[in-house]
């Protein structure tokens, strides 16, 4: 924590907690659950492996962030220092996973410009109040040039279906969230001043299959994980309103 103390964003104190009352909606089930969410991992261990495989497939390096760190089930795979979450629950998990945890928002990183050599968010984007004011959050505290690998479940996959069918029936944790289309993603990067550079995917199967531990594939073609990887476009930080 002390190495943390030298990049903590003073003027971020009071702001990175403030969330409207439809983000809290969305993360709070997440901090109720935590143990219940966490341990759907285990029950699912297939499906696990093969993400981690594809994170580590990036093989990121240097001082890194994790937005939106949950429980921290991937940190061993992202090898980042620091998670940040609003669940406090959940960071009491991830703290025993090894990581550095601060309760903050992604819409308020209360980091200075410029702390990270790259950042992750996994299965996070579909529930934040503010997306894309989160991707300028997280380009403002990456150095130039700094990675950002951004994972979700597309929703124009069979899992992506299965959760909105999840979401329409008021399921606790998807009930809020909101999915978007591979398409959609990159252009969010894009429109914030990231350059797409590889598109990696896993689990090809459908949910209701009998899972196994696959192998990352280059693209994406209907699989149920796909991560980005993006760079920030040097010289492209600004400052983020408050």
């Amino acid at each position: 924590m002390k190495l943390l103390q030298q990049f903590y964003k003073k003027t971020c104190e009071a702001a990175h907690l403030k969330v409207g009352r439809s983000s809290e909606m969305s993360w709070q089930p997440f901090d109720e659950y935590a143990e219940q969410y966490d341990s759907w991992y285990s029950e699912k261990r297939e499906v696990l492996e093969s993400e981690i495989k594809v994170i580590r497939a990036f093989n990121l390096k240097g001082f890194g962030i994790d937005v939106g760190v949950g429980s921290g089930i991937f940190v061993e795979a992202s090898r980042a220092y620091v998670g940040i979450d609003p669940a406090l629950n959940m960071l009491k998990i991830a703290k025993r996973r090894g990581i550095e945890v601060i309760r903050a928002v992604g819409e308020h990183l209360p980091f200075k410009d410029s702390t990270f050599d790259y950042a992750i968010m996994v299965t996070v984007l579909s529930f934040l109040e503010n997306p894309v004011k989160t991707l300028m959050e997280v380009g403002r505290v990456l150095v130039d040039g700094g990675v950002f690998v951004l994972c979700d479940v597309p929703k124009d996959s069979e899992w992506g279906k299965l959760y909105e069918k999840k979401k329409a029936e008021g399921h606790r944790f998807y009930k809020y969230a909101k999915f978007y289309t591979l398409d959609e993603m990159r252009s969010m990067l894009i429109s914030n001043n990231f350059i797409v550079e590889e598109i990696k995917s896993t689990l090809s199967n459908p949910p209701y299959s009998q899972m196994v531990v696959e192998e990352p594939v280059n693209g994406f073609s209907g699989q149920g994980f796909v991560c980005i990887k993006a760079r920030k476009n040097p010289g492209s930080s600004k400052a983020i309103p408050s």
